[in-house]
Formats: structure tokens, sequence, C-alpha cells
């Protein structure tokens, strides 16, 4: 039970109980270290109902609109009065949020997330004084900002039994989406599903048997219903996309702007020398499909750079990201937006070590980026230095270039690529890949490095750069612009 207070006159006409459908997906998104704290906190309370309210950002997608939960606004002394069955949330605690709301910025808004105890209910489900009570506080904080949102979330007695919903002003009319998912983003992602989740099992489990032996049939309905994408289909990523079909991922998204050239023949899987001049998104969309195990089983690709404005759009309807670009610039905005925007993303990358004018050394690494780990900045993989080494091209920092044993000029300027090492790289971040999303140990690696001659597999010691910001820039969605990249 909620008291709520207007501050200006209403602009919203009428509060539409029941529901809409504004958004293919909705989403409930937060960093799992402001979960677990909120959760344990509110969950203390028991057995009186307690609630917080927590400031917002908006992650907006194509078809998907994610509500990221940001700063927990946690109640004063006198600001809520709780029973085992309701409480009542003061006028001061309400206009403090208000005034959060709008310290804030554009894309924000509030969430208010309450817990039903045990022993009264229990239930993670909205009761009809929730419903009045919503609307009614809803009300109050489109009135102050008709462009924000509010959520409201409730937890039930036991664990991760959770529902939620969207409130939003839609042509002067207050109305509310449910949301399907809640997403738990850090080292590993949690999935939580809804009331109004729609997600379905594999209809032929036995098409998944030997699998499901090592990840469950938690894991096998986790991979229907996963949606991934791929940035960049080249050396690394066709190896990624077609795996992540067989594998069983139930909505797969890929970018690349290349067509494929002769010399990429040698180095992709899934192409023939009749693909070459084809574009590399229609080859391997055409490619997973025929592979795919998931059914139903949805291959969506893209002919652009997924760094460009309209690209980084696009990812924002992915639950997790392979980055398999070249350059070091495509993978600032990569960054930024596996923080910003809670989606984890694994990027793999190949290097090679020059001793005068012949490699020494090679090493292949893939580095889960998502919030509570060390980001590229963090490790080194990212630094000004480098990135104006890159922007001077092959005539910068020329001497200290070369390629598999033979001198530079011999390879004109081209970066190397072969095959086996591809494969090494996108092995580390599958099993990534499989820890992150389907929990397979109990514990996820930030950083898997192979190194050549030493044939050394090894995990990086750096933790997160207490200079560094990654932290501070988790779940700002929109609030934050990530500069996009577009590669000529």
């Amino acid at each position: 039970m909620y008291y709520g207070v207007s501050r200006c006159r209403s602009m919203i006409s009428t509060a539409a109980i029941g529901g809409v459908r504004l958004y293919r997906q909705l989403h409930i998104a937060c960093e799992a270290e402001t979960w677990n704290e909120m959760e344990r906190r509110l969950r203390s309370e028991f057995p009186k109902e307690a609630c917080c309210f927590v400031i917002t950002r908006r992650s907006k997608g194509i078809r998907r609109l994610s509500v990221l939960l940001r700063e927990l606004m946690w109640p004063e002394p006198g600001d809520v009065t709780a029973t085992k069955y309701s409480l009542e949330i003061s006028a001061n605690y309400i206009s403090r949020a208000l005034d959060a709301l709008n310290d804030a910025g554009p894309f924000a808004g509030i969430a208010l997330i309450h817990t039903h105890p045990p022993g009264v209910g229990g239930e993670a489900c909205f009761s009809q004084r929730d419903d009045w009570y919503d609307a009614r506080l809803a009300q109050t904080v489109i009135n102050a900002n008709p462009a924000a949102t509010f959520t409201s979330i409730v937890i039930g007695a036991e664990a991760l039994k959770v529902d939620g919903r969207v409130w939003m002003a839609q042509e002067k009319t207050l109305v509310f989406q449910s949301a399907q998912v809640l997403r738990i983003v850090g080292p590993q992602l949690r999935l939580v599903e809804l009331a109004a989740s729609e997600w379905k099992d594999h209809p032929d489990p036995q098409i998944m048997d030997r699998s499901t032996r090592i990840w469950g049939k938690e894991g096998r309905r986790i991979l229907q219903n996963l949606t991934v994408g791929v940035v960049g289909l080249g050396g690394t990523g066709s190896i990624s996309f077609l795996s992540l079909a067989v594998m069983g991922v139930g909505s797969l998204f890929g970018w690349d702007k290349d067509r494929l050239a002769k010399e990429n023949l040698h180095r992709l899987v899934g192409v023939m020398s009749d693909d070459v001049g084809k574009l590399k998104a229609d080859i391997f969309k055409g490619a997973a499909k025929n592979m795919a195990t998931a059914n139903p089983a949805e291959i969506v690709t893209f002919g652009n750079w997924a760094t460009t404005s309209e690209g980084l759009v696009q990812l924002r309807d992915c639950d997790l990201l392979f980055s398999c670009v070249d350059k070091l610039a495509a993978r600032v905005p990569l960054c930024a937006n596996a923080y910003g925007h809670l989606i984890p993303t694994i990027d793999i990358s190949s290097w090679i070590h020059p001793n005068g004018q012949i490699v020494d050394a090679l090493f292949t690494h893939a580095q889960i980026l998502t919030p509570g780990m060390p980001c590229s900045w963090c490790v080194g993989t990212l630094d000004s230095r480098k990135l104006t080494r890159e922007a001077q091209g092959v005539q910068g920092d020329i001497e200290r270039q070369a390629a598999y044993g033979l001198p530079f000029t011999e390879t004109e300027g081209i970066a190397p690529s072969v095959l086996p090492l591809n494969m090494a790289g996108v092995s580390l971040a599958l099993l990534e890949f499989m820890q992150v999303a389907l929990h397979v140990t109990n514990r996820t690696p930030h950083d898997l490095r192979l190194y050549l001659p030493h044939w050394e597999l090894d995990e990086s010691d750096l933790g997160i750069d207490p200079e560094c910001d990654c932290k501070d820039k988790c779940a700002l969605g929109e609030s934050k612009m990530i500069r996009p990249y577009e590669s000529s």
C-alpha cells in the first residue's frame, strides 16, 4: 500500500489498468551487486513489507526497451510505515525521489521496489491495491516529468520470485506494460522469467541431450530463449556465429558490412568460392539457418557496422555480445556499451610480438566485459597510446611491426590471420559464454590467454583499475552518450 502526492496539475487523463503492448520485449536490468544489496536489505525487514525507490535509466533498442536500475534511494526514519500487510510512503520520500529524477537528466525514471513477505501470501504478483496505488504514484511521477517512466517491482517471499511492470504516458493516457524478463548482470548473467515471460523450451529435447547433460534442462531453456549478437563476421566472428547456431541459441544477430574476398577463403568457416563478392552478412545468415539447432531459430544479420549510431541501437536488443572486431577503435564503443547498457560482451583478439623484423610470440585471448570485472581499459587492451598509433595507419610505428616471420614489407601492411589461432580464441570465448550464460562452474574467469611459443593457457590477474571509471558508468543507458565508430 502506497501513499502518494501530486506535485502539479494532472497532464494524464485516466489510468489504463490491464496493460498494453508497446514493445515486443520489455526487460528490467540491474547490476548484480546493486540487486543483491537491495534484495538482501529489503528481505531483512521480513515479516514486514519493505520498499525503496531507485532512479532508472533507459536502454531502448529496435524492439526491446530495457529499464536499468541505477541509484538506490533508501528511506530515512519516518519515510515508510510498514506492517505485514501494507506500507505507506511519506510525501517527503516521494518528493526526494522526484528531485533525484530531475537531477538525473533525460532518459531517467523512477522505480519503486516493494516486498510481499512470507506468511501473508508472499506471492510475487501485484494485488488490486497495488494496481490502484501504482497508478496513483505513476501519475505523480509522470506529471512531474512526462518523458519519464515509473517502474514497479514486487519481490516475493522466495528468492528470485519477482514481477515487474513499467508505466508510461501514451498519447496523454497513463498505461503500463508488464516486463517479461529481469536481467541481473555481473560475472554471471541471471535471466529471471517474470509473469509475462514468453519463453518456451526446445520442442525436441533429444536433439540437445548431450549438451543438456552439462548445463541441465534450465541451461537448454536459457539457450533457446537467449538473444546473442556477434559483432564482425570475419576470422573469429564467423566461427563464433556458426558455433552459437549449432549450440542452440534461439535468437542470433550478426553485423558485418564487408563483402567476401578471395583472400578470406582460407580463414573463414562456412564459406565457398562461389560466395566471393557477396555480403558476409547474407552468407552467414544462410549458413547459420542451415546449422541452427534451436527451434524456433531466429537468425538476423545486418549489412552495417555495429559500432555506428544505427548499430549501437540495434545492439540493445541483445542479452550478450561477442566482439570480433579487428580494430582497437571499434572496441571503445563496445566496451562502453557492455557496462553502460548492462550487456555482457566477450572480446576476442589475437596479437603478435615482433623482435626486430621477426615475430617471436603470438597470443590470443577472450575477455569478459561485464559489471564486476575489469574493462578493456583496466587491463590495457585499450589505452590512448595504442589508439593513437592505430589511427596513424600503417606508417605509424612501422619499424615495430612484423608478421609471422616475414619482413613487414612483404605483408603489405595487412594484419595476419590464421585459422588455428582464430579457433583457439573462439574456443576460449565459447567456454566463457557457457559460464556467463549457463553457470557451469562456480567461478567466472575474466580474461583467458593462450601464449605461444610457450604453449601456456593463463588467466590474467589484473583486476579493476581503481582509477578507471568503468564502475561509475554502469547502467547509465542512454543518459551517457557512446561515441560511434564507423570503419571505412
